[in-house]
């Protein structure tokens, strides 16, 4: 099917639709075009990952726990973890 034949089998199946499933095909056509408009965006450049650092480099990133289940998650984790594959 060439564009123009698409373009015309649209149009017409639009016609026939009635209002309230119009406005759901302009919702679908709306999200297509955000995501197009996403997808465009250029990609933020981060600060490379320095290989070789220390644990007490990330100390910087800890913070408090808050909450009483800090024993709770400790065991979850125990419980659910694999072996690291590399």
């Amino acid at each position: 099917m060439t564009y123009t034949e698409l373009r015309q089998k649209i149009e017409q199946q639009l016609a026939q639709l009635p209002p309230d499933q119009l406005s759901l095909v302009s919702n679908f056509l709306d999200s297509l075009q955000s995501k197009s408009s996403i997808s465009q965006r250029p990609l933020r450049r981060l600060a490379p990952i320095k290989r070789g650092t220390k644990a007490g480099d990330l100390v910087k990133f800890a913070g408090t726990w808050q909450g009483n289940d800090l024993e709770d998650c400790l065991r979850s984790v125990y419980e659910t973890r694999s072996l690291a594959q590399f």
